[in-house]
């Protein structure tokens, strides 16, 4: 009996810190050394407070509602992390649904991790109908977070701009 009662313990502890975590991300704004801005025809999403599970496997974030990809081809995706708790690493990322509700696995949509509080501008377009494996109706835009090696539980703020090439 005194086994699940640790155990209770244990879980009320790590889910009051995740809800601290999570409330302290969304009430603070963003620093002043933060570069990242909305720009005219272009999606921006958050800040938003993004969390590691304490391994190196990433947890896609969704941030976007979903979209319908008709039309939507290339994008380029700039990116902002702040606020990092210690070892949050984060890239874009997108995944991509028939129905809108039940999702395939997120592809990134770059490869290079952001370590550390900073911002890592959009300079390439990115072919994205490369990324899904059969045409998909709705496309949801967010990022992938990972521990930059096992640990604790991370958390960080995270930005993305996502830029669709225009269609000429």
């Amino acid at each position: 009996m005194r086994k699940s009662v640790s155990n209770a313990a244990i879980v009320s502890t790590v889910l009051g810190t995740l809800v601290f975590g999570v409330l302290s991300l969304t009430i603070l704004e963003s620093p002043s050394w933060a570069t990242l801005r909305r720009l005219p025809r272009t999606w921006f999403f958050g800040p938003q407070p993004v969390w590691t599970l304490g391994t190196t496997s990433t947890v896609f974030h969704p941030m976007s509602e979903p979209m319908e990809s008709a039309g939507l081809l290339e994008v380029r995706a700039a990116y902002e992390l702040s606020q990092d708790s210690g070892d949050c690493e984060l890239r874009p990322a997108l995944r991509y649904s028939d129905d809108g509700v039940s999702w395939d696995a997120s592809k990134p949509i770059h490869t290079a991790y952001l370590q550390g509080n900073g911002t890592i501008p959009a300079t390439v377009y990115v072919d994205i109908t490369q990324l899904a494996t059969t045409v998909r109706s709705f496309v949801q835009f967010g990022v992938e977070a990972k521990n930059g090696s096992a640990g604790a539980i991370q958390m960080c703020s995270a930005t993305i701009r996502v830029e669709p090439k225009e269609v000429r």
